[in-house]
């Protein structure tokens, strides 16, 4: 029974720490800035994770760390496709890619409209074009959809090592029930 608990014991602490190597990069356009975080599959932040942004062709753009949450916010000259990546300092990794069209939806746009003389109105002079509209609906939206999509994205990466986890424990009481009827018939009759 006590090589029972032993197992049992060596699963926990096991799990604890593969959730600790599991490095995950989340990150997600709001108008002209690049917000995201930096966190272990176990939920912990990655405080003072290192962050490099590249642009397409590969060149260095920006170095910074992540906050005491694992938090970072960065803004790139012009919108374009970026690769980020994170880095623990202790080989942990993780990598994340935004995409020109990411920017494109949710940046406002600044597009005039030409009005007739029927329009200049003291009343609708203030009224927003319908592309001005909708590029501040799609800001809207990209402000509090990204922290959902960060919320979701972490709890499939904790579900997924749960169950990996919960597989190796099944094989486990497998072997344990296997070895307990073979213990329970006795020793073999010569």
């Amino acid at each position: 029974m006590s090589h029972v608990r032993l197992i049992c014991l060596l699963l926990l602490l096991v799990q604890g720490s593969a959730e600790a190597h599991l490095l995950k990069l989340f990150a997600y356009v709001e108008g002209e800035q690049i917000h995201g975080s930096v966190y272990f599959a176990g939920g912990a932040n990655a405080a003072g994770a290192a962050l490099t942004v590249r642009d397409a062709d590969d060149r260095l753009l920006a170095e910074f760390t992540t906050d005491a949450q694992g938090v970072f916010s960065y803004t790139p000259a012009a919108p374009g496709d970026y690769q980020l990546r994170a880095d623990t300092g202790d080989g942990h990794q993780a990598e994340w890619r935004i995409r020109t069209d990411e920017f494109a939806a949710s940046l406002p746009t600044d597009s005039k409209t030409v009005t007739s003389p029927a329009q200049t109105a003291p009343a609708q002079q203030n009224t927003p074009s319908d592309a001005r509209l909708a590029a501040l609906i799609e800001q809207a939206l990209a402000h509090q959809i990204g922290p959902l999509r960060e919320a979701l994205q972490r709890s499939e990466a904790r579900a997924r090592l749960s169950d990996i986890i919960g597989g190796v424990g099944f094989i486990f009481g497998l072997a344990g029930v296997a070895l307990w009827w073979r213990n329970r018939k006795g020793p073999p009759s010569s």
